[in-house]
């Protein structure tokens, strides 16, 4: 007997998803304090005096705190240094010690828990602690000969190099493996074509920062070099340490009251250890990114800053409460000066060749208090201000409290390397994505505490390319792996989208290779909290990864799973937690995929809150707010809408703002207030509605509810729909509770097949009708190919409504209808397989279906995806129809009876009409 198998991806992931998930475990009654065996690594040839970090051990096995103490180190929980007497299951433990100044001595830490210990020792490298220590304006260093003007200079074997004074302008120095040179603690400049270090660079240490003037300049009288494959311009470290250590100072905080345009005074919600001449990046408040301001600091008195000139622009600095939620709408003031200074020189400005920090092999890098200016090279991939390259593990590097300013070429990139800390650092003025997690194999890194402003696209006025496709639209943070840490981080001003999960199938460029058993769309989410984005397009994309290619982008579907590898595994929740967007122009948040929240966000003063492209997704214990007290600045040639306000959008100035935007599905809203959407002369406003101009399908199970209204806020408006656009005239959601139209169970719909229905109350001002009845998406499929648009259904005794289909192929139609009405059909052609389907419903529920047959072979009909003669329905009288159970149909008049219903344990019912059996 012949079968086919016809189950399409949707009612695949449907069936999957309505079995998903499994019983809670009850807590067991007697906590479990001690945890499974774990090790530390030893490590070998260690610099003497110097600080080694074991790798970090993740804890499991245990179900309550579990008491820990360390003898002879440093804990560090979860990457940051703790104090900490308990630890619990999932974190991760690391130990630090010092090494000793002896060669071959052992410096070891032992960890306890719970009653199981392990122990981390490092050793000394052999012949290390005896290395002699010589000055650089010493002769004797050099053999009588202390390096000229225009040298390139390679350090003495084996030689701790103190570099006492500024030498003249070298060709480049190379520090080989087993030698150190170390700045002295006095104000000095190196000046070199490049710098190439397979021993130690050492300017300051973590526990006496340097507190004098150190600054690298990457000159460029010859052109050109290629240095060991790194290019012109480089500071390459290939298996060495660099360790910079400048004064940790205040890196950004915020401000206390609104900075005037005209202003020569912030103040601030910190009091900063700035100090006269230093330069500060000023974060924009509106939606225009290029009001990100740049001032010199002459004067500090407490909170108080005084600048060297008037600000532009306005920068807000108020805090907004609403429902015991604060809105912190209020200027970032970031620090970009510090005491070392790397970068290129001058003419960088003008040709975009910058300095470039690589780092390879198995390198080690702990920066810290450092500026990095003129950076990266213009149009040049793997030439960036700062590059961890191919490094693996760098859970013993850090770079953090850095400032990374006026780059040619993104600002951080973090590539083939894992479990690295990017930590409390604030960029501004780069071009193309900011910080940059490059291929997508990169996993277990941290990203906290970053201020990220002004991230520009690429000019073609400045002779600037994309180095990606994505590049056109850059964003402050490209993510490619959900496995990281992305936590406390602000993208303000970025010309693009705050922070962006772009996640590949799997690795691409060099990560590719190895990269096969890797599934970025499928894999849980390590963490996403406490981010804010603002004054920008997009504030979160988690969309749109990068194609096999790596160059270009592809709409994604992220559904994480406990087994990446196996789409049918247990679906693992991803929840954003606590974001903030606020003054984008599009969206403050957009999601596609299945099972993602975001929760506890508030959204402010952008066009569009936030919309899920989602099936199983939705917004919970939120904020959103369409218009705020800060009515920004508009520039001179934007219109403004009521009371000078800038608009999102000033091009299209009547774009109705909205807080939750509905679209696909099955989606919802729930447990989340709204406040300030008012409508006005110049547009309209709501905190509900759809997703405009759409073609696709909206699932009128979309649902709301707990919802709080804390002003008159309209609460819905639906646009007129679009021509051609079958979403737009199907657009209806649930009010599960009645705190929408205040009546559980109610739908709103702006369907023509709909609002006009009885049990619909018209409501004019929301251009939807409030509706008694319940509904399910129809869907439409000429299985063939054939074009059959425009295909027209008309309720029985109704109205019609003419469909376009969706543009894929315009073969696949949808809208929402009314269960247990019956619906007639009419198409320009009958395709030799039409499939007739409804979803998301419950046992019993039925659908009735007319359309014309003209055939003169009966039709062979098959039921619920499966082409099989069992699964064949029977013809009987038309009388005897509406008696069955969907397994049924009639032929009368040159009309086809269906009658469609869900049967046990399904959510769905299927017809697939042929005109031969078995669909042949």
């Amino acid at each position: 007997m012949a079968l086919r198998q016809l189950l399409p991806w949707s009612l695949v992931l449907l069936t999957a998803l309505s079995g998903c998930g499994s019983p809670s475990t009850p807590a067991p009654n007697t906590a479990d304090t001690a945890p499974d065996p774990f090790t530390f690594t030893a490590v070998q040839g260690s610099p003497p005096n110097s600080e080694v970090t074991s790798n970090a051990v993740k804890i499991s096995g245990i179900n309550a705190p579990a008491p820990i103490a360390v003898a002879g180190g440093t804990l560090l929980l979860d990457g940051q240094v703790s104090t900490g007497t308990t630890v619990r299951n999932g974190q991760s433990v690391a130990v630090r010690v010092r090494t000793a100044a002896a060669p071959a001595a052992v410096a070891s830490a032992t960890v306890t828990i719970g009653g199981v210990s392990g122990t981390f020792t490092a050793v000394t490298q052999s012949g290390q602690g005896t290395q002699s220590a010589a000055n650089w304006s010493d002769p004797a260093t050099w053999n009588g000969k202390v390096p000229r003007v225009g040298e390139a200079v390679t350090l003495p074997a084996g030689k701790h190099i103190i570099l006492d004074v500024s030498p003249p302008a070298l060709a480049g120095l190379t520090i080989p493996a087993g030698s150190t040179l170390e700045f002295a603690r006095k104000d000095l400049r190196l000046e070199t074509e490049w710098l190439m270090i397979h021993g130690k660079l050492q300017i300051g240490t973590e526990e006496q920062p340097f507190a004098q003037q150190a600054e690298i300049v990457l000159t460029n009288t010859v052109p050109g070099e290629n240095v060991m494959g790194m290019g012109d311009r480089a500071i390459g470290v290939m298996d060495g340490v660099l360790e910079l250590h400048g004064e940790k100072r205040l890196p950004w905080t915020r401000l206390a009251a609104t900075a005037q345009a005209g202003s020569t005074v912030l103040s601030l919600e910190t009091a900063p250890d700035w100090q006269p001449g230093d330069v500060l990046t000023l974060a924009s408040t509106d939606f225009n990114y290029q009001q990100t301001e740049r001032a010199v600091v002459t004067q500090v008195s407490g909170t108080q800053v005084t600048l060297a000139e008037p600000l532009k622009y306005m920068h807000w600095g108020q805090n907004v409460s609403y429902a015991g939620k604060t809105l912190h709408e209020r200027a970032e003031v970031g620090l970009l000066s510090h005491h070392i200074r790397i970068g290129a020189s001058e003419d960088a400005s003008a040709t975009g060749l910058g300095s470039h920090l690589m780092l390879m092999g198995q390198s080690q890098a702990r920066i810290e208090g450092v500026e990095f200016m003129r950076g990266g090279q213009r149009n040049a991939l793997r030439r960036y201000p700062v590059h961890f390259h191919l490094l693996g593990s760098a859970e013993h590097s850090y770079f953090r409290n850095n400032s990374v300013h006026d780059s040619f070429n993104r600002c951080v990139t973090v590539h083939g390397t894992s479990n690295l800390r990017v930590q409390d650092n604030v960029t501004s003025n780069s071009v193309g994505h900011c910080i940059f997690l490059e291929d997508g194999n990169e996993t277990g890194n941290t990203l906290s505490g970053n201020l990220v402003t002004l991230v520009r696209r690429p000019s073609l006025e400045l002779g600037e390319e994309p180095l990606l496709e994505s590049d056109r639209t850059p964003t402050g943070y490209w993510i490619t792996n959900p496995d990281n840490t992305v936590t406390n981080n602000v993208a303000a001003g970025v010309d693009g989208t705050g922070f962006w999960y772009a996640f590949p199938e799997h690795p691409t460029g060099l990560g590719a290779s190895g990269g096969a058993s890797i599934w970025p769309r499928r894999t849980p989410l390590g963490e996403f909290s406490g981010n804010v984005a603002h004054s920008g397009h997009r504030g979160l994309n988690v969309d749109d990864g990068p194609t096999s290619d790596g160059s270009t982008t592809e709409v994604v579907h992220y559904n994480p799973r406990s087994n990446p590898a196996d789409p049918e595994s247990a679906a693992v929740p991803a929840d954003f937690t606590d974001f903030v967007a606020y003054k984008n122009r599009e969206h403050g948040a957009w999601f596609r995929g299945e099972n993602l929240t975001l929760s506890g966000a508030i959204l402010a003063d952008n066009a569009i809150g936030v919309t899920f492209a989602s099936h199983n997704a939705g917004l919970q214990r939120s904020l959103l707010i369409g218009e705020t007290s800060n009515v920004g600045q508009p520039e001179s040639w934007e219109p403004s809408g009521e009371g000078g306000r800038s608009l999102p959008l000033p091009w299209t100035a009547d774009f109705p703002i909205r807080g939750f935007q509905f679209y696909d599905g099955e989606v919802f809203v729930q447990d989340t207030a709204f406040a300030g959407y008012r409508p006005n002369s110049m547009r309209k406003a709501s905190g509900l509605g759809y997703l405009l101009d759409n073609a696709f399908a909206l699932a009128p199970t979309n649902r709301a509810q707990r919802l709080t209204w804390l002003d008159d806020s309209q609460r819905v408006y639906f646009p007129p729909a679009q021509p051609q656009r079958d979403g737009d005239l199907a657009a209806t959601f649930l009010d599960a509770d009645g705190s929408v139209t205040g009546k559980a169970g109610q739908s709103v719909t702006v369907s023509p097949l709909l609002r006009g229905q009885p049990g619909c109350t018209v409501r004019g001002d929301w251009n939807a009708s409030i509706c008694q009845g319940q509904y399910t998406r129809l869907y439409i499929e000429a299985v063939d190919g054939m074009q059959i648009a425009p295909l027209t259904i008309r309720q029985s005794g109704g109205p019609a409504v003419a469909l376009t289909g969706t543009p894929e192929d315009f073969t696949a139609f949808y809208t929402s209808v009314e269960i247990g009405k019956t619906y007639a059909l009419s198409a320009a052609a009958l395709p030799r397989d039409l499939r007739v389907s409804f979803t998301a419903r419950q046992p019993g529920d039925v659908l009735n279906i007319q359309l014309p047959y003209s055939r003169a072979a009966k039709p062979a009909l098959y039921r619920d995806w499966w082409i099989d003669e069992r699964n064949r329905l029977k013809q009987v009288p038309l009388s005897e129809l509406p008696r069955t159970t969907g397994d049924s149909y009639a032929l009368e008049n040159g009309t086809l009876h269906l009658r469609l219903v869900v049967r046990p344990n399904q959510a769905y019912a299927t017809v697939n009409v042929c005109a031969a059996a078995l669909c042949e």
